[in-house]
């Protein structure tokens, strides 16, 4: 198109060289209006390829977005085994620690179960380490961050879902922390340490277990804090499931 306007100014610009002035001056209006379109192709043409490379840095930027979204699906989807499997683990002994308080539970009994008090009791938490992985979130947070227009009613969901309950869970797990701190420090204080609870100290934290009321109130403090903690975990997963899933569909990433 181009070339076929510049032809004609090149008609027009040999013709104008053997026209008489009236004619030339007719000619170089027709000149004119033939530049202008020419001008106007050239602007249209840079407007078409302006819009098609934003089309392409569009389509690249969803392609990250979804991909952002895959991964926080994965995320917590590995958060949710995580909880599973700490929740069940710690709750199969819940029942031993209650028969404990409410003195249920003969010695023999006792001596029957104490690998859950050598498994978690000589760990330095009292419990297992559960881990609510986030880095699909923050990765979210920074692409919000960079561009605004990314920011939907699901990212606003994800990123307060996580915020609020981060910071819960990470309260109530040294709040759990500090409990357990409270009742190993109790079980020292009594002769009973750790490493010894291992070896030979077996027959003696069994007495202290069936007989001490006040481990009892500790161990009564501990199960209170970490049925808060496992209480927390459930509301997170719980909340965090139904909004999985309307973005599973949302992005179609199943």
């Amino acid at each position: 198109m181009i070339k076929f306007f510049r032809k004609i100014r090149y008609n027009l610009m040999e013709t104008g060289k053997t026209s008489s002035p009236a004619e030339a001056s007719a000619k170089a209006g027709k000149y004119f209006k033939y530049a202008i379109g020419e001008i106007i192709l050239v602007v249209i043409g840079i407007l078409i390829a302006l819009s098609i490379n934003n089309w392409n840095e569009k389509q690249i930027e969803k392609k990250q977005i979804r991909n952002i979204y895959a991964r926080i699906v994965k995320d917590f989807n590995n958060s949710v085994v995580e909880i599973d499997s700490g929740i069940e683990d710690m709750n199969s002994n819940i029942p031993i620690m209650f028969q404990l308080m409410r003195e249920e539970m003969d010695r023999d009994s006792l001596l029957t179960n104490m690998d859950y008090f050598l498994k978690y009791f000589n760990s330095t938490s009292g419990f297992p380490d559960i881990q609510i992985h986030d880095k699909g979130v923050r990765m979210l947070e920074t692409k919000i961050g960079l561009n605004y227009e990314f920011s939907t009613e699901y990212s606003e969901a994800l990123i307060l879902l996580y915020s609020e309950f981060l910071y819960e869970i990470e309260i109530d797990r040294y709040d759990l922390i500090n409990v357990y701190i409270v009742l190993r420090d109790y079980q020292t204080h009594k002769g009973v340490r750790p490493i010894r609870l291992v070896t030979n100290g077996i027959p003696r934290s069994v007495d202290m277990m069936l007989e001490d009321d006040i481990y009892k109130n500790h161990l009564l403090h501990y199960v209170s804090s970490y049925r808060g903690y496992m209480s927390r975990l459930e509301s997170f997963k719980a909340q965090g499931a139904v909004l999985i899933d309307q973005i599973i569909t949302e992005y179609n990433l199943e």
